[in-house]
Parts: structure tokens; C-alpha cells; sequence
């Protein structure tokens, strides 16, 4: 059910039985908070949460439904699947990928930043932006679906430090830079990934409401792996966090894969 109309009409229902939003709290047990950001349009509210809200206000589902027009097109629906699912199994590949990519940098540590195979080593970097890429816009489309703007902008922010980064990684195989350099400017990429990072964990809690709490894990996970990074000395626990974000934001993928095929069944 689209928004902001759909909030606007569950606030003109209630105000038509005379509640105020802490009264409808009190009849069906959802915060005050959820409410609000409702009635705002902030948020697309889960069908189930919807139900609850009409039954506390002794409305019928069904007919309140007609009342508002459709939210999304089947087309649009079509492509939010489509993407959710490449998404998620993208997800894996980036978080395999991942521990290899690992092993390619230690290894480039050790021979002091040189490579034995360049064609490998690049094929590897591109190949783990391209999954990262697509996994996270994943995330975006739903951003996108539930009205989340915050994680529509820091999804493409998280994209284009993602980029910068296997740049300049590639660009330092051929243009070696020196000890002083690397360390400011991984300092300095550390700071801007985990700045970045926090504010996405804030965005994937805002999902809270239409995908419940294992969104609020994936951006607390996120959040937490963001200071690390910030603290910069703390990276490597950064990166370690980042294992159990990844994991949780590919099931939040999967249950959004889900959840639009289930919409479409109902459109």
C-alpha cells in the first residue's frame, strides 16, 4: 500500500474514532514511535502491522485496502525481485570473495606490495566490486520499496567508496606509493568506510518496521563495525564485524526476496 496516503488515511480513521495515538497504543500494542513515523509516511508498514492498526480500529482490512490505490505496479515488483534475488546470491559470492581478497592483500604485504600474478589480482578486485555492487543495491531497491531514503543515498555512498578503493588498489600495483602515503591514506580510508558504515547502519534499522528485527541486528552490526573503522587502530575487528553484518544482510535479502513475491500475489 503506497505512501504517504496510506498514513494519511490511518490517521483520518483514527481521528475518526476519537483516539489519539497513544490511545491506539495502548489497543493494539504498537510503539508510539512506529505510529507516528506511519501516519508521516516515513515508512511502509508490514501488511501484518497494518491489520493491527485496522483491528484496533474495528476497520475491515479489505475495505480499508480499497480505499487506497496500489503501491507498487507488478512491473515495478518484477524488477525489486529480480534485483533481490541477484542481490543475495551476489551477497555470497562478495562474502567468499572476500576471504580471498584478504589473502591476496597479506600476501601483497608480504612481498611489500607487489603481486605474482597482476591479471589474477585485478580480475580478483573487480570481480569482488561487481558483487559488492550488486549486493548492495539489493539493499537499495529496498530502500526503495519501503520509502527509505537514507539507505537509497548511503547505498550508493557505500558503492562509490567501494569503487575508490579497488582503484586505487589497482592503480598502487602499477604506480607503487610510498610507506608514509599508505598509511595516511589508509587511515584516511578507514575513517571515510566507517563513517559511511554508520550512518548505512542507521538506514538499515529504519527497516525495522517492514522487514522486523533482523533488519535492526544488520544495521546495529553495521554500526558497530563502522567505529572500528573509525577508531582506525581497530580496523582489523572492523572487518572481522563485517563477517556476521554480511551474513545477516544476505538472509534480510532473501526475506525481502520473499516478502515482494508475496506482494506480488496479492497485488
Amino acid at each position: 500500500m503506497k505512501q504517504p496516503e496510506l498514513g494519511k488515511r490511518l490517521a483520518d480513521l483514527r481521528q475518526q474514532k476519537n483516539l489519539t495515538q497513544e490511545e491506539l497504543v495502548e489497543a493494539c500494542n504498537v510503539s508510539v514511535r512506529t505510529i507516528q513515523r506511519i501516519e508521516s509516511g516515513e515508512v511502509t508498514p508490514r501488511v501484518s502491522t497494518v491489520k493491527i492498526l485496522l483491528s484496533a480500529l474495528d476497520a475491515d482490512f479489505d475495505s480499508f485496502k480499497e480505499t487506497i490505490s496500489p503501491s507498487k505496479s507488478d512491473k515495478y515488483l518484477q524488477s525489486t525481485e529480480s534485483w533481490l534475488q541477484a542481490a543475495w546470491i551476489s551477497g555470497i559470492v562478495y562474502f567468499v570473495l572476500g576471504f580471498l581478497d584478504a589473502v591476496l592483500e597479506y600476501e601483497r604485504f608480504e612481498n611489500l606490495y607487489e603481486v605474482d600474478s597482476i591479471g589474477f589480482f585485478v580480475s580478483v578486485k573487480l570481480a569482488y566490486f561487481l558483487s559488492y555492487a550488486i549486493f548492495i543495491v539489493g539493499l537499495i531497491k529496498l530502500g526503495d520499496y519501503f520509502s527509505n531514503y537514507l539507505l537509497k543515498i548511503t547505498g550508493f555512498l557505500m558503492i562509490g567508496l567501494f569503487a575508490i578503493i579497488t582503484f586505487f588498489d589497482i592503480f598502487s600495483i602499477f604506480y607503487p606509493i610510498s610507506d608514509t602515503n599508505l598509511l595516511s591514506l589508509g587511515a584516511g580510508e578507514s575513517i571515510c568506510v566507517g563513517a559511511a558504515g554508520i550512518v548505512f547502519g542507521v538506514a538499515l534499522m529504519r527497516l525495522q518496521d517492514g522487514m522486523g528485527q533482523l533488519a535492526k541486528i544488520a544495521g546495529i552490526t553495521e554500526i558497530i563495525a563502522g567505529f572500528f573503522f573509525v577508531v582506525v587502530i581497530l580496523f582489523l575487528l572492523g572487518y572481522l564485524m563485517l563477517i556476521p553484518a554480511t551474513i545477516i544482510e544476505i538472509i534480510l535479502l532473501f526475506k525481502g526476496l520473499e516478502f515482494i513475491k508475496s506482494e506480488r500475489l496479492k497485488a
